[in-house]
């Protein structure tokens, strides 16, 4: 009896222990993915000091030409991936995060 109240009480601090650490995880998720757009709006700002933040997360370059664009987004560590339309996508691998350059307006944006 005392066994199986052991084993309970283990399981039970196990999925509390889960959970919390679960819950950890997700909120950390959600302050990475919010503060995102600002991180690489300033790092872009330090190569590109005439860019814009627009509505909708939206990154206006239009005072640059594409090429000093695309430049300074490879110096940030996005890689060129395709031509998706009149867009350019651009991924991060390491912090996983792609970006797209439209080429009639030269704007920055995080939606494909």
């Amino acid at each position: 009896m005392v066994d199986i109240m052991e084993k309970n009480i283990k399981e039970e601090i196990i999925r509390r222990v889960t959970k919390r650490i679960l819950e950890s995880i997700k909120n950390k998720k959600i302050v990475t993915e919010a503060s995102g757009f600002d991180g690489i709006f300033k790092e872009l700002k330090r190569k590109l000091d005439n860019v814009k933040i627009l509505p909708d997360n939206v990154i206006d370059a239009s005072a640059y030409k594409e090429h000093e664009i695309i430049d300074s987004l490879k110096s940030m560590g996005y890689v060129y991936k395709k031509p998706m339309g009149k867009k350019l996508h651009f991924f991060n691998k390491e912090n996983s995060i792609s970006l797209y350059l439209l080429q009639d307006s030269l704007k920055i944006t995080l939606m494909p």
